[in-house]
């Protein structure tokens, strides 16, 4: 029991953060959404306009998906199939889970009275796509590496996860492109989303062998 304690919990308190936003969501800024975007306007400058342009690419859904199939395939190689399923249906899952949850509150992206954009996205705003991809994207992998027994491989993901998973978020709200909200519930759902598939793992695929925990 105690290996499904942690994810579910983990789950539950994601899609808690999450609904507590998306109950005062509305199609305009909440809290501090304003007051940050503000604040990071004025901060910008070319060359970290530079910098998080490159970092953003890198989340794009081509990009990750590529990795992924890559390294589906090669952890499917090892003999490692309920694992490589994970990595898949985790990170697919996020790419059908965005689009859906976005169409669903359909709140638009900040308008020019708020802040000036510097690129500009077509979807809708909430919850970040970017945010809640990353999220899962990393999670899935530290979550893969320790069940296959790379324990410093792990190590070096967690680390990786902890610098990248917030920088993406904060690279969307620096471009003008979501709300501070919009990349918080990314987070939370994301989370949400890749501690369920990996309960999943847990009770389809490899049930008999030790868990990964927060506490571990």
């Amino acid at each position: 029991m105690s290996r499904y304690l942690w994810p579910a919990l983990i789950v539950v308190i994601g899609l808690l953060v999450f609904g507590v936003i998306a109950a005062f969501v509305t199609p305009g800024p909440i809290g501090p959404d304003a007051p940050t975007l503000e604040a990071i306007e004025q901060a910008r400058t070319e060359p970290w306009t530079q910098v998080m342009v490159a970092i953003t690419s890198f989340g794009k859904g081509r990009v990750t998906a590529v990795i992924v199939l890559v390294l589906a395939i090669g952890i499917g190689m090892q003999h490692a199939g309920a694992e490589a399923a994970f990595l898949l249906i985790a990170n697919l899952g996020s790419a059908v889970l965005s689009p859906g949850v976005k169409a669903l509150f359909a709140r638009p992206r900040p308008p020019p009275d708020v802040v000036t954009a510097i690129t500009h996205p077509q979807s809708f705003s909430f919850p970040s796509g970017h945010a809640l991809s990353a999220m899962v994207f990393y999670t899935s992998l530290v979550l893969v590496a320790v069940r296959l027994g790379y324990r410093k491989l792990a190590v070096a993901l967690t680390v990786l996860a902890v610098i990248m998973v917030p920088t993406m978020g904060f690279t969307r709200v620096y471009l003008g492109v979501h709300y501070p909200s919009d990349a918080i519930a990314g987070f939370a759902l994301g989370a949400a989303w890749v501690w369920l598939a990996y309960l999943g793992y847990l009770v389809i695929g490899r049930n008999t062998s030790g868990a990964i925990s927060p506490a571990n």
